[in-house]
């Protein structure tokens, strides 16, 4: 993991941007499944929810494609991705014992959890402290990039709430966008298997 990769929120938001409006519809399909199935499985399914937003917008960065299935594919790695929304809700409900400020921390070490989860492979906690080890490079910058994430959520919730239907699916793309750039997908697309061309 590169130490000198600067933190750029603008921009990655603006990618986050770019990667939903190619395919909108089906990011807010993807949005309201994920709503719909977090209302009725509550905490259970967040996390492996959260990872298959990410697999989506991987996808749509790495093969220029939407697969509605990637949603669930994060069900794949069930265990991991619940401890880890479990345990950064619990760290986070420990920083809101002392204030806002050391939960916003706490929220931008594992900023990347899932990333490192979905796309390295390592465990819950392999995973967790990857991330740790990462945004401790440039803590500041990265409180700016999820504050800066925040707050475009908020301004979706004042949409009548129905703004969060893009709002969320830019935020997954805006993480996914500073993950590559900072750390790099492991994850490649297979080869596309056409016909077999003798000379």
């Amino acid at each position: 993991m590169p130490a000198s990769a600067s933190v750029t929120p603008g921009r990655w938001i603006g990618t986050g941007w770019s990667i939903v409006k190619e395919d909108l519809g089906n990011y807010v399909l993807i949005t309201v499944m994920a709503l719909l199935l977090a209302m009725v499985g509550n905490f259970i399914v967040a996390g492996p929810l959260i990872a298959g937003l990410f697999i989506s917008v991987r996808r749509r960065m790495l093969e220029g494609r939407t697969d509605l299935g990637d949603l669930f594919s994060g069900f794949n790695l069930f265990i991991d991705s619940f401890l880890i929304f479990i345990l950064l809700s619990i760290f986070t409900l420990i920083g809101l014992i002392f204030l806002i400020l050391p939960a916003l921390v706490v929220i931008t070490i594992y900023l990347f959890s899932f990333a490192f989860l979905v796309d390295r492979k390592l465990n819950f906690w392999d995973a967790m402290e990857a991330s740790r080890k990462l945004v401790l490079q440039d803590l500041l910058g990265w409180m700016l990039f999820v504050i800066l994430l925040i707050l475009l959520n908020l301004l979706g919730l004042m949409m009548a709430g129905i703004g969060v239907l893009v709002t969320i699916p830019i935020t997954a793309g805006a993480m996914a966008a500073a993950y590559r750039d900072v750390v790099g997908f492991a994850y490649r697309p297979p080869e596309p298997k056409g016909p077999v061309i003798i000379p």
